[in-house]
């Protein structure tokens, strides 16, 4: 527990430090040394570990013995904090290592400092040599000396990268993609790999919910398929995210560093054409025609394609399975007439494009005049709120009326009527009389509206109240009720460092009703119920009752 809090005490010293650093300029970026714990002896390869923060962010970082520079790792792009491995190889003797922080500007950090001592690298023991054979004493002897018992080596932490099991760097994805990243890396040291052993996000940008994941158990010499689910930044270009292997005392293993780069390309609309009939058709009155229309695309899947003759639309065809072709087809029968028609198309990004226009012609031969009616509706059964097309072509009147409104011969009509209605559409002969179609549309009562769902409750984020911190995360992708939280219970006492302990429970997020246990033994329990608005939340524990806010 001291040495948690003692960690994040440097935390917030350090992010005391940068907020401190941001309110003047120029300023010098600060770092601290990291001491290491143990003896160290000759010849032991050590990685000693650096904290450095700037407003404007590190750029640099050096680490030197005995004033010597050893290393320099560039950072791109600069972190406002980072923390890095600095690996050596331990010399007998007393050594001073040292960093030093360079920011943008490329102002230095005061050089933090740090000696050990390395303990000489013991001889290897050889058993001794058997002395000759004695006549045994006549006298009682006292009991050999027991033997002192060796202290136990301890295991050492190392891997490598083996390989991209997907999305290598490079790969093209599109913007908001979401994908799986997925490393295999080797364990080469002796230590095994627990759940506790955890791949962190140390540099380059933010493309997943968490910066820290838990690895796969694995036994030294084998190998772990690391996988952290991202999500493609929305702007296009190279992205880059560096993520490193972490042990459970919180140090990074080092020197292996993976990353993930992918290029995010904003596709290209759909391309849309008209099949057939081909630009310049002419066709005479009467006559079948089907009209062929498609829609394509090379980067994402199709939504539909609509065909529109004369600036209306009369067919579409939607998308049943992701296919990044569509194809569609209409049986057309038209009057006389100069026709254009063209095709629009819609990919699932909500890309759309309209295809060339295709021009042409009906020629209507002029036999004996006989009135003819085709009075039709795409749709004769709607529910409330719905829409359908009255279509109609007229030959040989002299006039035509739909519900007594003066139309041409030959046109559509879009309606929504809010309940059952009839159409009808009136021709007046060459000699003067009528001819009456009647259309009903038969329109459904509208549903009754649906019970609205629960609204659900959200423990995810910081709670404070006073000296009183509650730092909470729902597990992810929970769709029952009752879920887990697990966060940090943090008490502050002045000037002292404060308390910090893990909680883990459980809340009902619709009723907002959350149980949570400090991982303590003998500690009381927190009870709290969150708001409906998710914004402040009221719990009772040791601290008595209080309202804690985000």
């Amino acid at each position: 527990m001291k040495k948690q809090n003692a960690k994040w005490l440097m935390f917030a010293m350090l992010t005391l430090v940068l907020a401190l650093a941001a309110c003047s300029a120029p300023s010098k970026p600060t770092i601290t040394l990291n001491p290491v714990s143990g003896q160290i002896t000759a010849g032991q390869d050590i990685s000693f570990q650096s904290i450095s923060a700037d407003a404007k962010g590190v750029a640099r970082v050096e680490f030197s013995v005995d004033n010597t520079l050893v290393a320099e790792s560039n950072i791109d792009p600069p972190q406002k904090m980072m923390t890095l491995q600095h690996p050596w190889k331990a010399v007998a003797g007393q050594h001073t290592l040292s960093a030093r922080a360079f920011n943008v500007d490329g102002l230095a950090s005061e050089r933090a400092e740090m000696v050990v001592v390395v303990a000489t690298a013991p001889a290897p023991t050889t058993a001794p040599t058997a002395a000759p054979t004695q006549p045994a004493p006549t006298a009682t002897t006292a009991p050999a000396a027991p033997t002192p018992t060796q202290a136990p080596v301890p295991c050492i932490n190392a891997a490598v990268f083996v390989t991209d099991v997907n999305y290598p760097d490079g790969t093209t994805v599109t913007p908001n993609q979401t994908f799986n990243k997925t490393w295999r890396v080797r364990n080469t040291g002796t230590c095994a790999w627990t759940t506790a052993y955890q791949l962190v996000r140390v540099a380059g940008e933010k493309m997943s919910a968490a910066d820290t994941y838990a690895i796969p158990a694995t036994a030294p010499n084998a190998t772990a398929d690391v996988t952290v689910p991202m999500t493609a930044p929305a702007t296009a270009g190279m992205h880059e995210s560096r993520w490193q292997l972490r042990d459970p005392s919180g140090v990074l293993i080092g020197p292996l560093v993976v990353t993930v780069k992918v290029n995010t390309v904003v596709p290209a609309p759909p391309q849309v054409a008209i099949l057939s009939p081909a630009n310049g058709f002419q066709f005479t009155a009467g006559t079948a025609v089907t009209v062929m229309f498609q829609g394509s695309s090379n980067y994402t899947e199709m939504s539909s394609v609509a065909l529109y003759i004369n600036n209306t639309q009369v067919a579409k065809q939607t998308a049943r399975t992701p296919s990044r072709l569509l194809t569609g087809s209409y049986q057309w029968q038209p009057g006389a007439g100069n026709y254009d028609l063209y095709a629009i198309g819609v990919d699932f990004n909500g890309q759309q494009t309209t295809s060339a226009h295709i021009v042409g012609g009906i020629i209507q031969p002029q036999p004996q005049c006989q009135l003819t009616v085709n009075f039709r509706a795409d749709r004769f059964t709607l529910n409330a709120g719905e829409h359908t097309w009255l279509r109609w072509d007229v030959e040989c009147a002299e006039k035509v009326f739909l519900n007594g409104e003066g139309v041409v011969g030959h046109n559509a009509r879009e309606i929504a009527p809010n309940a059952t209605t009839n159409y009808t559409l009136r021709s007046i002969k060459k000699d003067g009389s009528p001819d009456d179609r009647t259309i009903t549309i038969t329109v459904n009562p509208a549903p009754p509206p649906p019970t609205q769902a629960p609204q659900r409750r959200n423990a995810t984020g910081t709670w404070r109240a006073g000296d009183y911190t509650l730092e909470l995360n729902e597990a992810l992708g929970c769709l029952v009720a009752d879920c887990s939280v697990t966060g940090r219970y943090i008490e502050a006492h002045g000037v002292a460092a404060p308390t910090i302990e893990n909680v883990s429970g459980s809340i009902n997020v619709y009723s907002g009703a959350m149980s949570l246990v400090i991982e303590r033994p003998g500690a009381q329990g927190i009870s709290c119920t969150v708001a409906a608005n998710s914004a402040s939340m009221s719990c009772s524990g040791s601290f008595g009752s209080l309202t804690f806010t985000k």
